[in-house]
């Protein structure tokens, strides 16, 4: 992980986050206007993916680079606003937030908290840890996915009906 920084990862998830934001405002578009459905849910879940990955990074880089709550918190929040963690992540970037390697990456470096633990599994072995985050995330997003939307009109409709 060590040529991947934190500054590099972060960067790049909220990239990802923000296209996805945008495939899925697009999609949202063609649906309420009467022009496809075919899109929403496709978009919807590419963002999920990209939404969780991205939350996922913020815990970890929040950890590792020893954010205070506040600033954690509002990298997690950013993720619920369209377009809003691309601006975060340049923000965190430009302020010094993300500079710096992977801690734990020496084997002497013993982590102290339950987070630091957590943080030294990934960096010390990233592959098993990378098949294990994506496991966790698509457990989430599947789990999301049956819950359905937080809030559809037709479908309401429907059960009206």
């Amino acid at each position: 992980m060590s040529s991947l920084t934190p500054k590099k990862l972060h960067l790049s998830v909220a990239i990802l986050e923000f296209f996805t934001w945008t495939f899925l405002i697009v999609g949202m578009v063609l649906k309420y206007s009467g022009v496809t459905d075919a899109v929403t849910p496709i978009a919807g879940g590419i963002h999920g993916f990209g939404f969780l990955c991205f939350v996922v990074l913020t815990i970890l880089v929040w950890v590792n680079n020893s954010w205070t709550a506040g600033v954690g918190i509002v990298g997690l929040a950013v993720s619920l606003i369209p377009w809003a963690a691309l601006p975060f992540s340049i923000w965190a970037e430009r302020s010094g937030r993300l500079e710096g390697g992977w801690r734990f990456s020496d084997p002497s470096e013993q982590p102290q908290s339950l987070p630091e633990k957590a943080l030294a599994q990934v960096v010390r072995h990233p592959v098993r840890s990378l098949i294990i985050i994506v496991v966790l995330v698509a457990i989430v997003f599947a789990i999301l996915l049956a819950i359905g939307q937080p809030y559809d009109p037709d479908a309401i409709a429907d059960q009206i009906q």
